[in-house]
């Protein structure tokens, strides 16, 4: 059974309420062509693409027990990840984060899950982490699937 996280329901259901205050059949005779588009959007506009996909990650990392994978991203409030993590078993702990004025600003993070989505639009600019730690007693390997909107670098740690 695969385990959904609260944010992918909050998601669902506000995709839900947005459809359903649209009203009519869907059909009102205009360009339905931006819709098909499934890209992020900052403004809320859907016929408006706020960021180009510059690329899309695909990286596999392989962890002991215990160890965590940095990988650092430089972006600021024009870029947008789009993120995908799936490990083997509910041993995954992770999170997005910022050392900013020589503190620690976490932005998300979830604990013992299996997969996760997440869509990180950076709140300024500066180098962001994404953390991934293996919580669990045995070996595994965390399958990472990134698009990136905007200019961001990527740099794994």
């Amino acid at each position: 059974m695969r385990r959904v996280s609260a944010l992918a329901v909050a998601a669902v259901v506000a995709l839900a309420l947005a459809l359903a205050a649209c009203g009519g059949d869907g059909d009102d005779g205009g360009d339905d062509t931006a819709f098909a588009d499934a890209r992020p959007r900052i403004d809320g506009d859907p016929s408006v693409i706020d960021a180009a996909l510059s690329r899309v990650i695909d990286e596999s990392y392989p962890e002991v027990p215990g160890e965590i994978v940095e990988i650092i991203m430089g972006a600021g409030p024009d870029d947008i990840v789009v993120i995908h993590l799936e490990a083997p078993v509910a041993e995954l702990d992770w999170n997005i984060h910022g050392h900013d004025d020589g503190g620690t600003q976490t932005i998300f993070e979830e604990l013992n899950v299996m997969s996760a989505d997440y869509t990180f639009i950076p709140p300024h600019e500066t180098d962001w982490f994404l953390l991934l730690r293996n919580s669990g007693p045995t070996e595994m390997t965390v399958e990472v699937d990134v698009e990136v909107y905007g200019e961001i670098t990527w740099s794994p740690q």
